[in-house]
């Protein structure tokens, strides 16, 4: 009787087989098609990304060289909240006050959407594999 041969183990790293596999992989045309539109997505993300913190970069550059600026969006709150009906004065001050709140929280949260934009936009990019 010959003795058994051990059984060819596809998984094992040891094997010249196992090598010559790893190395005569080829990439498919779809995963090509899918690295280049996740990549594009990625660059309209960043980019989305990098509008919306120049954006509130901007707004904040204008609100601190003309705080008056804030005006605009105080009137607009008076009238859109009615506010000036339940205060004696006119409640002016108070819509002021709640207005620049207001502002830099929408500011706040324009910016880290711009972050979370540029941070998801830069994980869809593909990256090469390669070890030369």
């Amino acid at each position: 009787m010959t003795p058994a041969l051990p059984r060819k183990d596809n998984n094992d790293p040891w094997d010249s087989s196992y090598m010559e596999h790893e190395n005569n992989t080829t990439v498919s045309p779809v995963i090509t098609v899918l690295a280049a539109l996740g990549t594009v997505l990625g660059l309209v993300l960043v980019g989305f990304g990098l509008w919306a913190l120049a954006g509130a970069i901007f707004a904040a550059w204008e609100l601190y060289r003309d705080p008056d600026s804030i005006a605009y969006f105080a009137r607009y709150f008076l009238e859109t909240t009615k506010i000036a009906a339940y205060l004696q004065n006119g409640g002016e001050g108070l819509a002021h006050y709640l207005s620049w709140l207001a502002v830099i929280l929408l500011l706040l949260v324009l910016g880290k959407l711009g972050l979370w934009a540029i941070t998801a936009g830069a994980k869809l990019m593909p990256y090469s594999r390669r070890r030369d």
